[in-house]
């Protein structure tokens, strides 16, 4: 049954070749690559900050996405503690099209001063 179906598809597909492989592997390859550059960094830009809005560890943070293009992500601005940070740089990495992201955000405390200062004592 197998040299049969072989044979069928043999003649359906022709020769199978080192030739025929190579460019079939080079048109996938140029089709991804297509696919890759066609991605508009505005759309991933956008669709990083919804990802970072509707994720619980990151919203309302004053995060700046900045999409640089050729699939190159920004992230800038402040984050409460270090967990909250790496939530930005994972969610943004789950964006398509955000194939590199560079994460600049600052932890409060630690890179920064606290955006909200503990009260003084003075009374």
């Amino acid at each position: 049954m197998g040299v049969l179906a072989g044979m069928v598809v043999g003649e359906l597909l022709g020769d199978v070749s080192q030739d025929r492989v190579r460019l079939a592997v080079r048109r996938l390859r140029r089709s991804e690559s297509e696919e890759a550059a066609s991605s508009d960094p505005g759309e991933v830009e956008a669709a990083v900050r919804t990802a970072l809005a509707d994720h619980p560890t990151t919203t309302g943070l004053p995060i700046n996405v900045r999409a640089l293009g050729d699939g190159v992500v920004e992230l800038s601005g402040t984050a409460p503690s270090p967990r909250a940070r790496q939530d930005a740089w994972e969610v943004a990495q789950g964006i398509p099209g955000a194939d590199v992201v560079v994460n600049q955000i600052l932890v409060e405390g630690d890179d920064v001063p606290p955006r909200h200062p503990a009260p003084s004592g003075a009374g």
